[in-house]
């Protein structure tokens, strides 16, 4: 075996646009995921897939070996082998984020319900993008200070919003209807970064039971859904944990 022949990637399918849109219909594809060893943008990505049910594995990463085969350059990258053999390759997290979601009925059955869940996740992506920009890249000597910052400027509004969003659907967990979508995975995601990524001797941020009480029943629904509670215990989440951690030296 070459050296280089453990970080080969799959070879996407030349095809006709019929050919691959019928290979992106099945939910019976397996997939490969590039991505770092943590949770990052990878995350959710790896979340719809537990959700899902569907098989999949993590390929080896060397970025010096592979980048220039990617798309953009970027990563993650998520393969995806339909049942007749068709490799699709897909890129750039937020759109993977909404295809798994299209393909496994987690992104509304209608135009206006899909846009629904687009505002949510627009508006959470949005507050996760403040929190990576001021508090998970923030000097070591600023962090907390920049941890509160986030705390007291930018999650109160967040929370407020959205609490007054789940209202209108009764507090009952979830954003739209009785059933988890992109939307809940989202938020829960975001909630749940926030409190494990808080910098050692900073205040609690202001997510809880008693501070906000629908977006905390979100969080506690997506915990506790069967295939999420079952991923968090295994040793790769674990791991993605750890990687987490020491990356950003938190």
């Amino acid at each position: 075996m070459a050296p280089n022949d453990k970080f080969a990637l799959p070879v996407p399918t030349k095809a006709d646009a019929k050919v691959l849109a019928e290979a992106s219909r099945s939910t019976n594809s397996t997939y490969q995921l590039l991505y770092f060893p943590m949770h990052g943008r990878g995350e959710l990505t790896r979340t719809l897939l537990v959700f899902s049910g569907a098989k999949w594995e993590e390929l080896p990463l060397d970025l010096s070996v592979q980048k220039q085969q990617l798309p953009f350059k970027l990563i993650p990258i998520l393969y995806e082998t339909a049942p007749d053999g068709t490799i699709l390759e897909l890129a750039e997290s937020h759109a993977i984020e909404r295809y798994l979601a299209a393909k496994y009925g987690l992104y509304g059955a209608d135009p206006y319900s899909t846009h629904k869940i687009d505002q949510i996740y627009t508006s959470t992506d949005f507050a996760n993008q403040l929190f990576w920009q001021r508090v998970r890249w923030a000097p070591l000597d600023r962090r907390i200070e920049e941890a509160h910052k986030f705390y007291d400027e930018i999650l109160p509004p967040y929370i407020a919003n959205h609490e007054a969003q789940l209202e209108k659907n009764g507090g009952n967990g979830y954003y739209f209807g009785e059933s988890i979508t992109l939307a809940d995975l989202k938020s829960a995601h975001f909630i749940d970064r926030v409190l494990f990524m808080r910098p050692k001797g900073s205040k609690e941020p202001p997510f809880s039971k008693e501070k906000s009480p629908n977006l905390w029943k979100v969080l506690q629904m997506v915990n506790g859904h069967p295939a999420m509670a079952a991923w968090k215990k295994t040793q790769r989440y674990q791991d993605l944990d750890a990687g987490s951690l020491s990356f950003f030296q938190f």
